[in-house]
């Protein structure tokens, strides 16, 4: 008997033993993904205008563009804390224009509705991104391009292209460039040359032994010049990265297509998910 109530006691102490482990199994952490997203896009026209309407004598001024000339700076989104539980935790994202950003942390493998919250006035949130799900631990920019013209640019959903910088794709590399613009462009890496296609993609590696890197690129029959430029890569620790885009030639210094750059440290693509996207140098 004593055997016997042994045994049951045995198999009990096993089941849940096993079951803590599974509980413990289910709730690991899952490493959130880090997400940061810039709209990339041609700049609105500089307008001058009374902002005080029609009031006689008021003085002239640069007025701010129209809602639609420029994409909306903050995304919303919810979380759900639990599957089993309707109650949603609200939170946003920044959306910063032709310019460097910060990585939050979102959920992994799950779409990503964002919403923007309505011009007029109003408090409403209507739909607007989807983002499909990202890898658990990943560090994805999505990079925002219009899908309208003039003053309604960017109400409609626009078109993204997402990279992830943790990527094998990117692994010891010191240069990205990504040719988002209609045309096709000639970029020149020291004494590589080739020709980047519309949505085209290209990355290189440092080169040892050499302290300076011509970097160099144009479009079209006259070879406009983009950028042409010189940077020390080999003793960088950080990817350039490099985002061609179709621009207003009235706001881009006469080019129809425009450059956005960027620079990523290596130290903070593996340890801090907030850290700041910092800005090579300034766009001209």
């Amino acid at each position: 008997m004593k055997t016997y109530l042994y045994k049951i006691l045995l198999i009990t102490i096993s089941s849940t033993l096993l079951s803590q482990a599974q509980e413990a199994a289910e709730k690991k952490e899952v490493l959130p993904a880090k997400l940061a997203i810039i709209a990339i896009g041609p700049k609105p026209p500089r307008r001058f205008g009374s902002p005080d309407g029609d009031k006689p004598n008021s003085a002239a001024a640069l007025l701010p563009p129209k809602p639609g000339e420029v994409p909306p700076r903050r995304l919303h989104f919810e979380i759900k804390e639990d599957d089993k539980k309707p109650l949603l935790k609200p939170k946003s994202i920044n959306v910063t224009f032709n310019n460097p950003s910060h990585f939050i942390e979102v959920p992994p493998s799950r779409i990503l509705k964002l919403q923007r919250r309505d011009s007029g006035g109003n408090s409403e949130l209507s739909d607007y991104l989807s983002i499909a799900p990202l890898k658990p631990g990943s560090m994805t920019v999505v990079l925002l391009r219009p899908t309208g013209k003039g003053d309604k640019r960017w109400v409609s959903e626009p078109k993204q292209y997402k990279i992830d910088l943790l990527d094998d794709e990117l692994n010891n590399k010191r240069l990205a460039i990504l040719n988002l613009s209609r045309r096709p462009v000639k970029s020149i890496f020291h004494k590589d040359k080739k020709m980047i296609p519309a949505g085209g993609f290209q990355a290189y590696e440092c080169i040892e032994g050499l302290e300076l890197h011509r970097m160099a690129a144009a479009y079209g029959r006259e070879d406009k010049i983009i950028y042409n430029t010189a940077l020390r890569l080999n003793k960088s620790n950080r990817l350039l990265f490099y985002v061609l885009y179709d621009a207003n030639p009235n706001t881009n210094d006469g080019r129809t297509v425009g450059l956005f750059r960027t620079s990523m440290p290596e130290e903070a693509k593996k340890e801090d998910p907030k850290e700041t996207i910092p800005a090579a140098e300034p766009e001209k």
